[in-house]
């Protein structure tokens, strides 16, 4: 679709008004100031005087966030402390952020406009699996990683991880789970008598953390969108 025209039926203005937007320098796509009267390709972010107006012709966002430490996994926050949300200040559009990390912990969280999609991620039956890496104070024993890999009872029920392994570096682990139960991982770990240095959540199904650094966001593809619509649809049947 022609970017004059997306822009006309997104923003309810007239075409005419549409190619001044353009002429006047006010329009860019993909962070470059748009010149001329170019195709719209999905995925592409759509930007009038600074703020997204859309990112592929379904209206719909999906955004991979790096969150930092110290930052609330939330749209807002009673004691103005610093939010997700202030991280994309410059896009109009009520967003949810999906996948909570507590305020100690850091990595791959789902920002998105998409009511359904947010919930096809955070409902607890289609069992989205989760993997994150683990800095602990001191090396873990193989035996204690292999009694750890069979599960423990924990106070809210028993808790088994899919899966945990040693890295190269010894004080450090990757564990998967499928479960959004709160702070599961930090509370599986103290039953174990392990210290936690950091934790950090590096992918969400198969969307990956990559090369994002703290405080970054990155589109997601449509691959990664359709890959999670996939998973839930197998999970029904």
């Amino acid at each position: 679709m022609r970017v004059n025209k997306y822009l006309a039926q997104t923003l309810n203005i007239s075409r005419r008004k549409a190619d001044e937007f353009v002429k006047s320098g006010r329009v860019k796509i993909n962070g470059k100031t748009l010149e001329s009267f170019v195709n719209l390709s999905e995925g592409d972010i759509l930007e009038v005087d600074g703020k997204v107006v859309a990112l592929n012709e379904r209206g719909k966002l999906y955004f991979a966030f790096y969150k930092p430490l110290f930052v609330i996994s939330s749209t807002k926050d009673e004691e103005n402390r610093k939010t997700v949300c202030d991280f994309f200040k410059s896009i109009n559009q009520k967003l949810i952020c999906v996948g909570r990390l507590d305020y100690l912990s850091e990595g791959l969280l789902i920002v998105t406009n998409d009511g359904e999609f947010a919930n096809m991620l955070m409902h607890p039956k289609f069992r989205i699996r989760k993997t994150y890496l683990i800095k602990t104070r001191k090396p873990i024993k193989a035996k204690k990683l292999k009694e750890m890999s069979k599960g423990i009872m924990l106070e809210d029920g028993f808790f088994k991880p899919l899966a945990i392994k040693k890295t190269v570096n010894p004080n450090w682990i990757i564990v998967a789970i499928d479960t959004g139960r709160n702070r599961i991982l930090r509370r599986f770990l103290k039953a174990f008598d392990i210290g936690i240095e950091s934790l950090k959540r590096i992918a969400i199904g198969g969307i990956q953390l990559g090369s994002l650094k703290a405080g970054q966001y990155r589109e997601l593809s449509m691959d990664e969108v359709d890959s999670i619509r996939k998973q839930v649809l197998g999970a029904k049947h």
